[in-house]
């Protein structure tokens, strides 16, 4: 029998539309995200089929995937199979910026990861971003169109990939089309809406069709011009208006003669007895009905799921597989099933999941359970040791077939493989599974609480850790279980507690796992490095040390090589409090550590420490830089958002505003796309630093308010910004007042938190200028343990000697000068500004050198500003009686025209080399910039000196015989 499906869209065309719309703009390599959503039977996968189908025509790449519905669905089933589908013979692209994400995902597809390599980060934001960067790969020539159907059975994983594609794939070449059921409650249905709310995706809503629109689907199935009006009475009234049931109709007629063709065209038989379905079960249960034996093996593969594997049919039904072969061509033949176009050589599907559950819904308990029993029997000798999905099936058979503890015992197996795979939701939707069925297995129960236990304190969910550990605690005493294997519980909840800060209940586990481990190895080091943590956290630096120390003993002599540069980080962090060269001695000996046993992840936070410690000691950029090039390399994205941050951080102390502002626009933008909204904020605020520096008020601005709204107005965030960005604009502008409230309200967020912001050594120079509180704000910063930053270090040090000098301790004061000087040596801009302002505390109270400072302050300030600081160290001259040097022009050979209307140096630089014919990718070259930079300053001259773009500010720079001679 020919197939009777529609061969054309009915009642689609302006959600046709929208979704070529979409594929238009993928052609300028814009992406989007549609999802097509409706009732079950209304068309959805046929409306994704088409565009599937348009998407090749133009040259797209197309990636296919869907979920199946199972009460604990596959990690990441339908991108995985999306994937696998397309790229099963040759594997990812290998190009270059692909290269950190292969690790990741090896997570999806296990055959891409090489044998040994890390999995790379576990967050499901970084394998979000993994995807995103491989389907915009494959989209580089003619796009690339990602299509999911039935995400409503999608486990929590994938929907939140699908959630990242979407708020991201807007500047990829990347059409993501899904589609889920509108009409069953699901967590994809939520993220769906959350997602069209942002404007993140745009819901396709498919209605059930019209009564005329029913009859054009049933002319097209039954390829006539004219559908007798008796067979449109019959589909319009038991149809509903979908699609599906329409087809399924016309075949269920067909199937049973009630509806046959002849040369007049077709004909309706309404003989007495043959009665047309009125619902699409009925239509199920008759082509079902037609022979036992078929119905039995649809029965069996009905329990297997939509797509099955024929080959356990035999065992389940007790027939020859001659018998199975053929009763599955009838069934095809009845278009109940279709072949799997992934695997025609073993697997079938259900042609529409409505179908499978019509089927379900005729058994009986007892037969259900029959059936399941065979099912499980047969899919363990098919698959020894279920690998992969069949672990999952066999748990949904042993649950069906009414033994719950082997359904307990698979799905604690399967939430084991799913947290060795990193997927922590579906890992704990397992285990919880698992325990809900267990029942009075004890034992069994125990089993699955401790797992369940290890992932949710792997997730982060103190609350349930909580909850699950107290019972777990309870069965274990019940059980008479090993002193060992409580003491592990404590160590669970201990780790949770310092996760939240919760030193107290974190000393009270520890104390009860020690107790419980005195004569065991469990605890051994583990504890020690616990309780280091809890001391650092509560201030006790020195039992940390001594905490710290003992569980490296520990870890040598039991050569546990990540305990060891775990003690190794406690003992870091501790010594970067007060001597940053111990510190990096430390974290040294961590790197050698993890590199001489392939800790990958431990060998990136290592050298991410010793980054931080160049960062805070006024050190070189390298090895900032090269941990973020290792981050990348081993997927540890997040990580490299963070070091970027850093790499802001360290232009911002070197005032060096223009390349500020490009690593806080890449951090920020790394940040946002991996959902860490802290650093997100601050990286906007490390580029509203640079505007202050600029003396840019507006654009400062600006950059906060995103700061804050990216962050959703974290106190600390809005704590840096008052204290890092608005205080320096204010003293860039000679405002001390406006600069000191500023100070204040940063330091009111910023008080009692671990956060590095060097600043707070500003603001105590400041207060001991305003002779306010000068020695309390002073003792208040060189007690914060913050003072080995360099910046910090060097402005409470100036504090000091102002402090000093008003006391009258000259010499005291100006040994306390040199020192700070010395320390801000890093970056002459703050350097020569901590000299502008300590000079005037200098003269009023007749101390130190300050007519030299405010000389070579001027010298620096004055060629290129800030103007009000030039002018203060002129007027500070004058007030001490010195001679004042005449003021200089903006910029050496720069004609006057352009000074008058505000070229800065760096902009008459950019100038000169466009006289000379350069690119801008050849000027950013030059001078350090990005392309981007450049563009900017390209902009700005012609906007300053009055011409309409790039030719003819060339022309203005030669007519001006601008050089860089």
């Amino acid at each position: 029998m020919r197939e009777l499906l529609c061969p054309v869209l009915v009642g689609r065309d302006q959600e046709w539309q929208e979704l070529r719309r979409a594929l238009d703009r993928l052609a300028d390599g814009l992406g989007a995200t549609r999802v097509v959503a409706g009732e079950a039977g209304v068309g959805k996968s046929r409306l994704l089929r088409e565009v599937a189908e348009e998407a090749g025509r133009r040259g797209a790449r197309v990636l296919t995937g869907r979920a199946v519905e199972r009460d604990s669905p596959l990690p990441f089933r339908p991108v995985a199979e999306a994937l696998f589908s397309h790229l099963r013979r040759s594997g990812p692209p290998r190009v270059r910026e692909l290269a950190p994400f292969l690790p990741i995902l090896g997570r999806l597809v296990p055959e891409w990861r090489l044998p040994g390599e890390s999995a790379g980060e576990e967050s499901l934001v970084v394998l979000g971003e993994a995807v995103l960067r491989l389907l915009a790969a494959l989209g580089r020539d003619g796009g690339c169109v990602l299509v999911l159907e039935d995400l409503h059975w999608a486990d929590a994983e994938t929907v939140e990939v699908v959630e990242y594609l979407a708020d991201n794939i807007a500047g990829e070449p990347v059409l993501c089309v899904v589609s889920l059921r509108s009409d069953e409650p699901s967590r994809a249905r939520s993220r769906v809406h959350d997602l069209a709310s942002r404007r993140s995706a745009t819901v396709v809503e498919l209605r059930s069709l019209t009564d005329d629109e029913v009859v054009s689907v049933a002319a097209g199935c039954l390829h006539a011009p004219v559908v007798p009006r008796e067979v449109a009475e019959v589909v319009v009234a038991r149809a509903d208006g979908l699609p599906f049931l329409v087809e399924e109709l016309l075949a269920a007629m067909v199937q049973a003669h009630e509806l046959y063709e002849t040369a007049d065209g077709w004909v309706l038989d309404r003989s007495p007895g043959l009665a047309i379905p009125a619902t699409f079960a009925e239509t199920v249960r008759r082509r079902l009905g037609a022979s036992l034996d078929t119905r039995d093996l649809l029965v069996a593969a009905a329990l297997l799921g939509r797509s099955f594997d024929w080959r356990l049919l035999a065992g389940m039904s007790g027939q020859d597989e001659a018998a199975v072969v053929d009763r599955l061509h009838r069934a095809v033949d009845a278009q109940l099933l279709s072949v799997e176009a992934a695997d025609p050589g073993h697997r079938f599907r259900f042609r529409h999941a409505l179908t499978r559950d019509a089927i379900l819904a005729e058994l009986l308990p007892p037969e259900r359970a029959t059936i399941a029993a065979r099912g499980l029997r047969a899919v363990e000798a098919a698959h020894p040791g279920l690998p992969g999905e069949w672990c999952e099936l066999a748990a949904e058979l042993a649950d069906q077939a009414e033994e719950p503890s082997r359904a307990a015992g698979l799905h604690l197996e399967s939430g084991r493989r799913a947290f060795g795979r990193g997927a922590l939701a579906s890992a704990e939707a397992n285990l919880e599974r698992a325990r809900r069925l267990v029942g009075d297995n004890r034992q069994l129960a125990v089993e699955i609480d401790e797992a369940l236990c290890e992932v949710l304190v792997k997730a982060g969910n103190a609350e349930r850790v909580g909850e699950v550990g107290q019972c777990l605690l309870s069965r274990l005493a019940a059980l008479a279980a090993p002193p060992a294997r409580r003491a592990q519980v404590h160590l669970w909840l201990a780790r949770t507690a310092i996760v939240s800060a919760d030193w107290a209940r974190a000393l009270d586990r520890l104390h009860h796992a020690r107790e419980l481990a005195v004569s065991g190895d469990v605890g051994a080091g583990e504890f020690e490095v616990l309780a280091a943590q809890v001391a650092l956290g509560e201030g006790r630096l020195d039992d940390a040390v001594a905490l710290a120390e003992r569980a490296l003993t520990t870890s040598e002599s039991g050569r546990r090589h990540e305990l060891a540069c775990e003690a190794l980080a406690v003992l870091g962090q501790r010594e970067r409090l007060r001597d940053l060269t111990s510190a990096a001695r430390a974290f040294s000996a961590a790197l050698a550590l993890a590199e001489q046993h392939g800790l990958t992840l431990w060998r990136v936070r290592a050298l991410h420490e010793l980054g931080t410690i160049d960062l805070l000691g006024g050190g070189p950029l390298d090895r900032l830089a090269e941990a973020r090039k290792a981050a990348l390399d081993v997927g540890a994205l997040a990580t490299a958002a963070t070091l970027s941050l850093q790499m802001a951080a360290w232009f911002t102390n070197h005032a060096d505003p223009e390349r500020a502002l490009d690593a806080g626009r890449s951090c920020a933008v790394e940040a946002g796309r991996l959902r860490l909204p802290v650093v997100e904020g601050v990286g906007f605020v490390l580029q509203a630093v640079a505007h202050a520096l600029l003396d840019q008020r507006a654009e400062m601005e600006a950059a906060i308010d995103r700061a804050v709204a990216a962050s959703g107005g974290h106190p600390e965030v809005r704590g840096v910004a008052r204290l890092m960005a608005r205080a320096l604009l204010w003293l860039v502008r000679e405002d001390r007042a406006r600069a000191l409230g500023e100070l204040d309200a940063g330091m009111e967020l910023l008080r009692g938190t671990p956060v590095t912001a060097p600043n707070r050594g500003l603001w105590a120079l400041v207060h001991a200028l305003d002779a306010r509180d000068g020695e309390a704000a002073v003792a208040e910063v060189e007690g914060s343990g913050l003072t080995t930053y360099w910046l910090t270090r060097g402005w409470v040090g100036h504090a000091r000697a102002v402090t000093l000098g008003r006391r009258g301790q000259t010499a005291e004061a100006e040994d306390a000068f040199i020192g700070a000087d010395a320390d801000l040596a890093p970056c002459d801009w703050y350097r020569h500004h901590a000299r502008r302002l300590v000079a005037e505390a200098a003269i009023a109270d007749g101390w130190g050198d300050p007519t030299r400072w405010l000389a070579e302050a001027l010298a620096f300030f004055d060629p290129s500003g800030p103007p009000a600081v030039a002018s203060a160290c002129r007027s500070l001259l004058r007030q001490a009686g010195a001679p004042v040097p005449r003021r200089r022009r903006p910029a050496p050979d720069l004609p006057a025209t352009m000074a008058t209307v505000g070229v800065t140096p760096r902009e008459a630089e950019v100038l000169a080399f466009l006289a000379e014919g350069r690119s801008t990718r050849e000027i950013a070259a030059r001078l350090y910039l990005s392309p981007k930079t450049v563009e900017r300053h390209i902009a700005n001259l012609a906007a300053k000196v009055g011409v309409g773009g790039r030719s003819e500010l060339v022309a203005y720079a030669a007519r001006h015989h601008v050089g860089t001679g």
